[in-house]
C-alpha cells in the first residue's frame, strides 16, 4: 500500500477502507457523555459485516450485550469519578474500596470476553477476518502459491 493511501489510525476516528466515509468515533473513551449506545451498536453491526460477511443473529445478541456492558462500565467509571475510589459504609463507621471499582471492572472483563467471542480483538481476528483489499489479495494469491511450492505433492499427487 503506498503511503498516500494510508490512514493514520487515532483514538478518536478509524476509518474504513471498504467504506472510507463512515468513521468510527471513540471520544467516548475520554468524555464518558458522548457515549450513544444505540451509534455504538448500529457502528459494531457495521463493523462486524464488513469484516467478517454476514452478520448471524447470535452476533446481534452479542453486539447487544456488549453495548450493555460498555454502558456499564461507563456508568460506573463516571460514579467512579466524582465520588472517588474510597466509600464510606456502615454509616460512615468503616471505609472501603468502592462498589463502583469491582462492578467496572468485570463489565470490563465482560466486555473483553464479549469482544473475543465477536472475534474483534486484535489476537482473535488473525485469521478470522480477511482484508479485501487489492494488496491484501495479492498477498494471499502470492502465500498460497509459496505453499504449494513448498509442498508439491500434497497440491498435486501424482
Amino acid at each position: 500500500m503506498n503511503s498516500e493511501n494510508q490512514v493514520p489510525f487515532s483514538s478518536q476516528k478509524l476509518r474504513h477502507q471498504s467504506r472510507p466515509s463512515q468513521e468510527l468515533t471513540f471520544d467516548w473513551l475520554s468524555d464518558p457523555d458522548k457515549w450513544d449506545k444505540d451509534q455504538f451498536s448500529n457502528d459494531m453491526t457495521t463493523f462486524i459485516e464488513q469484516t467478517q460477511g454476514a452478520n448471524a443473529y447470535p452476533n446481534m445478541i452479542l453486539i447487544g450485550m456488549l453495548s450493555h456492558q460498555i454502558e456499564l462500565y461507563i456508568e460506573c467509571s463516571r460514579q467512579l469519578a466524582l465520588k472517588g475510589l474510597v466509600a464510606d459504609y456502615n454509616k460512615g463507621v468503616t471505609i472501603g474500596p468502592s462498589l463502583y471499582f469491582s462492578m467496572a471492572d468485570k463489565a470490563l472483563n465482560r466486555v473483553l470476553q464479549i469482544m473475543k467471542e465477536l472475534g474483534i480483538t486484535p489476537s482473535h481476528r488473525v485469521g478470522a477476518v480477511r482484508s479485501r483489499s487489492p494488496e491484501a489479495l495479492e498477498f494471499e494469491e502470492f502465500m498460497a502459491e509459496a505453499v504449494k511450492l513448498a509442498n508439491p505433492k500434497i497440491w498435486n499427487p501424482e
